[in-house]
């Protein structure tokens, strides 16, 4: 079986009731589609633990693409687009303490 390496590019987004999550979650399907040729959008649920020890439920969506390039050659041109999806989800959601982007290898059987 042969392999082929990709990148792939996770962004998880928090699933609240304010409309500006969902049409950031849009804003972004139609990017990475647009840029990378699609994306897939999973809905998650898990809990964290808030700053008084509370653990919450907590509920995302986490939209990801995989990227015809090499981590290690490419690293610096993942880097730059990542940064600008960085500044564009923090100018959208300015209340927002944190988004994951998780850039990672992944193999592709063909």
């Amino acid at each position: 079986m042969l392999l082929s390496e990709r990148v792939r590019v996770e962004i998880f987004i928090p699933d609240l009731p304010d409309p500006s999550y969902r049409l950031l979650l849009a804003e972004l399907e139609i990017e990475l589609s647009y840029t990378f040729g699609g994306c897939t959008v999973l809905s998650a649920s898990g809990h964290f633990r808030s700053d008084n020890g509370l653990i919450l439920p907590d509920n995302v969506n986490i939209i990801f693409t995989d990227v015809e390039l090499d981590l290690d050659r490419d690293r610096l041109r993942i880097g730059q687009y990542v940064d600008r999806v960085t500044s564009a989800i923090r100018e959208a959601l300015p209340e927002e303490e944190s988004i994951l982007i998780a850039v990672h290898a992944i193999y592709h059987a063909e």
